[in-house]
């Protein structure tokens, strides 16, 4: 039986643990939705797993409607699992880098990525490439250029620190929105959260 409950799957980014949502897991549940955390092994496991867990972890949900909102490489991952998700439901990407991110690639150059990257390198510095539209998409790109991806590759050009800008975008994209905030601040800022609640609401 499923709940008509809409639901919300959180899905982190590199180097992070779910515990880094609690703000936007307190946010999304007082507005009403059921919020999950999934959680995976960002440089130690392959990515091929990843998606097949992620994708089994939505679907598992008894909700009817399972929105996924994601942080940086998450995004890239919850992406991949589209195909195989059997849920309805929309996507946000918290400044996910779909075009490839220019750190990744810098440390790539470096030789640093297997150290640093692991399983991450390829996804990362590669991005998602023409990604076929499976739910609406909204995509929220910070611009404050404060962050350590500037000391690895300081031409970002506009950026929230880690991820240029440029990076987030893409024509499939429903909504591209631009708010002033540093990567890892879009986890906790209120006015990323006021967008997803209102682009879920809808």
């Amino acid at each position: 039986m499923t709940d008509q409950t809409p639901a919300v799957v959180l899905v982190h980014g590199l180097y992070m643990k779910p515990w880094t949502w609690v703000s936007y897991r307190r946010f999304l549940s007082r507005h009403g939705f059921k919020v999950y955390l999934f959680g995976y092994k960002t440089t130690r496991q392959s990515f091929a797993l990843t998606l097949m867990q992620l994708t089994a972890f939505v679907n598992s949900r008894p909700e009817q409607t399972v929105h996924i909102v994601a942080h940086s490489m998450g995004g890239i991952l919850s992406i991949g699992a589209l195909p195989k998700i059997n849920k309805a439901g929309k996507l946000v990407m918290l400044g996910t880098p779909l075009n490839g991110s220019k750190v990744a690639q810098k440390l790539q150059q470096k030789g640093w990525d297997k150290s640093l990257l692991n399983h991450a390198a390829k996804p990362l510095t590669l991005g998602v490439g023409a990604a076929i539209k499976y739910r609406d998409t909204l995509m929220i790109a910070g611009t404050s250029p404060y962050g350590l991806g500037r000391f690895i590759e300081p031409k970002l050009g506009p950026s929230d620190g880690t991820v240029a800008v440029a990076e987030t975008q893409a024509e499939w994209l429903d909504q591209h929105l631009e708010i002033h905030s540093s990567h890892f601040g879009l986890l906790r800022n209120k006015q990323a959260k006021d967008l997803t609640l209102a682009f879920l609401s809808e």
